[in-house]
């Protein structure tokens, strides 16, 4: 699993005394990691939480995300080795009640019935050149758009999955920016996209350089892919123009 979060590795058996610190990750009802520190090699679940103040354990649930990307449950009184490779990061939430879903094949555990893009993009160490979708059986996969949640089922387990951002073709109406995942439009789906259409008006097509401006019917097709920039329109009453 690609990792955005620093994992400094600890230098094991190279003159480490007794009281050196062990670091560890942990994150609360987020994926907002901070890092503590500890003289103990080995930490019970109740202990890790009572590292961020978190009681009493028994309200929490503690999760290590181990470096498959897939989530593990920390009971209160189970052990944690803080002696392996990398640091570890683990996840506490405010609840007993735990939402699971898969990322790319790998088990997640989240504390809410939604969880923001954002947390599913960093868990699964995407780039910015991809995107967090819901698997669709049967059907299309719908895109998680960013900055925005998707919904956890609490009956079963939802699948979400990363591939490359799909194309998105821009035009501009008015000065501002619209986007279709369409490389074509009709002039009816142009209107329909744009926010509090008069339908009182026609739409206009801006001419690039020389090309007169023109109006656009509802049924004629405009390539949104023009290599000069995006397409410009603008509005004109019906009766003014033509």
């Amino acid at each position: 699993m690609k990792d955005d979060i620093d994992r400094p590795d600890r230098d094991e058996g190279k003159g480490r005394g007794p009281k050196s610190k062990m670091k560890f990750l942990l994150a609360v009802d987020s994926v907002d990691f901070k890092s503590l520190e500890t003289n103990d090699p080995i930490l019970l679940g109740r202990q890790v939480l009572e590292k961020r103040g978190l009681r009493p354990p028994e309200s929490f649930s503690l999760f290590n995300i181990l470096p498959s990307g897939d989530f593990e449950d920390v009971r209160p009184d189970e052990e944690l080795d803080l002696r392996e490779d990398g640091v570890e990061r683990l996840v506490a939430f405010s609840t007993d009640r735990v939402f699971r879903a898969t990322l790319n094949g790998r088990v997640i555990a989240w504390g809410a019935g939604t969880i923001p893009e954002s947390a599913l993009r960093l868990l699964s160490g995407v780039g910015p050149d991809e995107a967090v979708f819901l698997e669709i059986r049967g059907g299309t996969d719908r895109l998680i758009p960013e900055g925005g949640h998707a919904d956890l089922n609490p009956n079963g387990t939802e699948a979400f999955i990363t591939a490359p951002k799909p194309k998105r073709y821009v035009f501009v109406f008015n000065g501002k920016r619209y986007e279709s995942a369409e490389p074509r439009l009709t002039g009816a789906q142009i209107k329909a996209l744009i926010q509090n259409w008069n339908p009182e008006h026609d739409l206009l097509l801006e001419g690039h350089g020389n090309e007169p401006d023109r109006v656009v019917a509802d049924d004629e097709l405009v390539d949104l892919a023009e290599l000069h920039g995006p397409v410009r329109f603008s509005q004109v009453p019906k009766a003014n123009f033509g």
